[in-house]
């Protein structure tokens, strides 16, 4: 078995991989999966100048003829068993796409080996300094996970933050991947990062170089047979807020349990009257009470459900995405002006 090799320099150098800038030239890293994520880790390092192989058992042929064009190399074969190719390219970094669980035999001998595994979310998080905002500082992350709604809410949030006068976009799973937004040369402020349950499982410990830090992030709802403790992963390093669903025990249990920034909150979201900290539903008026001034004994109005009928917005889970997708945007500072003309400006 060919071993990566992973001294102290080699694992030093790997923890100073946090910045498009630095110097990835040469690392040797092994891509499972060649669908549209895994070929967006691939033209992103073979952009950086890292020797890269990828290797798929039914790589889609438009994509496979693009990758010896950008400079990498495409292996075809089985994948219940460590490649020969994989043995013998002895990878410093594995980047898996989601459909690889973390007990998947190749990345069990990635680790045997000491290459390190990394999920696509960890390389457009070390590498998201390509496009800077005009402070200098890279786009902030707002991340969103769940059983359902994920997509729209993305979305609602993004617009909202557009509205508001931001530069943002929607990612991530099921969409845009998160590496072709990092990389968008017109750059954003922020992106709202929709992670599904295997790229959570992928995501750094807390306190990794490679660990994502959200300003805000959501579990929208944990379904009975999903993987609680990924979903739950969302919420890592959050600073500003971490919203939940105030009906849903579980992703209340997440937020408790979450290792976040010191000073994050968490918001509860629901379609009831909401309480101090949350978002909810009051005589047909969706409710502000988490980032008004005094909590205790005011809200603020961020729209009626008559006006999100009129947008087609008005079923229960819609509002709910709504009320979500604005906790997100104020966290992340929008005005409730900038979310109200960001809902006028929605189009499912």
């Amino acid at each position: 078995m060919a071993l990566a090799d992973m001294s102290g320099d080699a694992t030093a150098r790997l923890d100073g991989l946090t910045s498009w800038h630095a110097d990835w030239t040469g690392l040797r890293v092994l891509v499972l999966g060649l669908d549209p994520v895994g070929f967006s880790v691939v033209d992103t390092l073979a952009e950086l100048g890292s020797d890269v192989l990828v290797i798929d058992d039914a790589a889609p042929e438009d994509l496979a003829r693009l990758v010896p064009v950008i400079g990498a190399r495409l292996e075809s074969g089985p994948l219940d068993a460590v490649p020969d190719a994989a043995n013998q390219f002895a990878p410093e970094v594995v980047v898996a796409t989601d459909a690889f669980a973390p007990s998947h035999p190749i990345l069990a001998w990635a680790e045997q080996t000491g290459a390190a595994v990394w999920g696509d979310a960890e390389l457009a998080w070390r590498v998201r300094d390509k496009v800077a905002r005009e402070t200098g500082e890279p786009a902030e992350w707002l991340v969103v996970s769940g059983s359902a709604g994920k997509s729209t809410t993305i979305a609602l949030t993004a617009t909202m933050l557009v509205a508001d006068g931001r530069r943002a976009a929607p990612c991530g799973a099921g969409g845009v991947p998160i590496l072709d937004a990092v990389r968008d040369p017109q750059g954003f402020d922020a992106l709202v990062v929709e992670l599904s349950e295997g790229q959570l499982r992928h995501l750094a410990a807390a306190g990794a170089p490679g660990a994502p830090v959200p300003r805000a992030s959501a579990c929208l709802g944990a379904a009975d047979d999903a993987d609680h403790s990924a979903l739950g992963l969302v919420y890592r390093n959050s600073v500003t807020a971490c919203v939940y669903n105030r009906t849903d025990a579980a992703t209340m249990r997440m937020v408790e349990e979450a290792d976040v920034t010191e000073g994050a909150r968490a918001i509860g979201v629901g379609l009831d009257t909401p309480g101090p900290s949350d978002v909810g539903v009051v005589d047909g008026i969706l409710a502000d009470r988490a980032f008004v001034e005094n909590r205790r004994t005011s809200a603020a109005e961020i729209a009626t459900i008559e006006q999100l009928a009129e947008r087609g917005l008005a079923e229960p889970h819609l509002v709910f995405d709504v009320l979500a997708a604005a906790a997100l945007a104020r966290a992340a500072g929008a005005e409730l002006a900038g979310v109200a003309r960001g809902i006028d400006a929605f189009r499912r």
